[in-house]
Formats: structure tokens, sequence, C-alpha cells
């Protein structure tokens, strides 16, 4: 452990299957440490390739910290129904004889709703009387309210665990993400950089649309400011009717430098299609470090 002062410590990770080994042993409740987080999530916050990095890896805060993920490792698409039902969430957090205190949830999720619904919340010619140069025109309303909808719900319900009876960190904030702009592009995760991991996953949607490029980009930019509005909706400081107490959400858009999308591999800050490499992860992790630091100091 170091001694002096660092206003940026890269954080200690720790798993369920570390608990209770090596010399001492493994706790997520380590006095050793100032602040103590859990996090839970889909693959920015486990795995994007192989080898790959992702958004906990960089995670640097002011103060010494240990982050406990029961987001699982190899999860490349990982929806928040899953996130809301991981029984290492439910465990840990509100189960007794199990549970552990925490200073704050991190929570990454949403994002590979959207993604795996692309294909059906894209269409590939107008709707009728709409115009065909507006992006929107090209979103199925109806279809995208319900998968927002359902991420709200789950969001929901891992407050509501959060906040139960049961739970050693009711009040204490969670903290989520809104997700950059993503490219469609033929850009899957990759295996050792060659072999097919998963993906691509919006590239697909456009498939044989005719549609150029700029405007499959506008696209999806729209797919994803939608997700972003309804997740900033839930922080407590929004105002909306949805906001949860004690959540704080942080805009990540804008803070990559988008994927060429003829580049079918590494490309600017993006590793494949959804997943940002080491460089874009270290981007993102800053914002989100620079919210939690503010709201435990």
């Amino acid at each position: 452990m170091p001694k002096t002062a660092d206003p940026s410590l890269l954080v200690d990770m720790l798993y369920p299957i570390q608990i209770g080994h090596g010399n001492p042993p493994a706790d997520p409740s380590n006095a050793e440490y100032a602040w103590h987080l859990i996090a839970e999530g889909d693959s920015w916050f486990s795995l994007g390739g192989i080898p790959s990095t992702n958004l906990l890896a960089d995670l640097r805060l002011p103060r010494w910290t240990q982050v406990f993920s029961v987001a699982q490792p190899g999860d490349t698409l990982k929806h928040m129904s899953d996130i809301a039902a991981n029984p290492n969430l439910t465990r840990y957090v509100a189960q007794k004889n199990f549970a552990y205190a925490f200073d704050g949830l991190l929570l990454s999720a949403g994002g590979n709703d959207l993604i795996d619904a692309a294909a059906r919340l894209i269409l590939k010619t107008p709707a009728p009387g709409r115009d065909a140069a507006d992006p929107s025109s090209y979103i199925d309303a109806d279809a995208l309210g319900t998968v927002l909808d359902d991420i709200v719900t789950q969001v929901g319900k891992i407050h509501a665990l959060w906040n139960s009876q049961t739970s050693l960190s009711q009040g204490r904030p969670i903290f989520m993400h809104t997700y950059d702009y993503a490219t469609p592009r033929d850009a899957p995760a990759l295996f050792l950089g060659a072999a097919r991991l998963a993906g691509p996953w919006i590239y697909p949607a456009f498939a044989h649309s005719g549609l150029p490029i700029g405007l499959q980009q506008r696209i999806t930019d729209t797919l994803f400011d939608a997700l972003a509005d309804r997740l900033l909706s839930l922080d407590a400081a929004s105002g909306k009717p949805q906001a949860l107490a004690n959540v704080h959400v942080v805009d990540t858009r804008h803070t990559l430098v988008r994927a060429n999308p003829t580049e079918v591999g590494n490309s600017n800050d993006w590793l494949n299609e959804i997943h940002p490499n080491a460089g874009g992860y270290a981007k993102i992790s800053a914002r989100l470090a620079e919210r939690v630091a503010q709201v435990l100091a």
C-alpha cells in the first residue's frame, strides 16, 4: 500500500472468486482502503475482445479505492435484465450474512439492450410520410420506446435492491454513464486479433439498405442520444419524474474520437464497433472518476 497521498491512484480490482483467498484473505470491506465500490455492468465493465481492457481497468481516484466487480468477465453482450438478475449483485449487496457495506455502486448498463435491438429499431426506408433526410425517420419510435422503458424498469430494480432493508449500502450513490457514439462498421470483437468473438452488432442492421454512410451514422447517433436522454433523466438532479435518489449519470458523449467507418479493426478511440480501446476507455474512465470523486469527497 502506498503511504503518500496521490491525487490519481489506480483502483485495485477484486472479484468474487478471490474472496477469502490470499494472505491476508481478500475482503471487499478491507479496512486498508478509504473507499469501497461495487461494480456491475455490461461488456464495457468486463470485456470488449481478447486481449482487451475495460472501463474499470484505468479508473483512478484521489483516495485509495477497492472496486469489487461482479461484472462477469467474457460478457460481450449483457442486457439490463441479466444485470438486474445477477445473483452475485443480490448476494453481496443485500443478502443476509453475505452483504457488504459499499460507498457506491458503479453501473454500466443499457448500451447492449439498444445495440441488440438495432435490427428491429432501424428501418431501411423512411417511415411513410417522413423526411428521407431526417435520421429519426428511419427509427421505429414505438419499438425504441419499449426498449428504453425496459432499461428504466431494470435500473429501478437495481436501485430498489441497493436501497432495500437488507442492504448495507442504503442511501449511498449509484454512478452510471451514457455511451459515446459507435460507428456502424464491420468491426467485430476479436479473439487474439483474428477469430471473431462476437459482432458486428449495428452494421448488419444497415445491410442492403443503400443508405449513405453519413446517414447511417446520424441514425445511430439518434439512437444513442435517445438512450443518453433516458439515462440522464434518472439522475437525481435531473428534475424529471423518473429521477432516482442518489443516482448520478455521467454524460460521456463527445468524449471519444469516432472510428473511421471504412476501417474494420482498431480505429481512433475504438477497438471494434461498440467497444473503445484502452485509450478510449481511459478517456471515459476519467470522466466517470471525476464525478465519483466529487460525490464521495
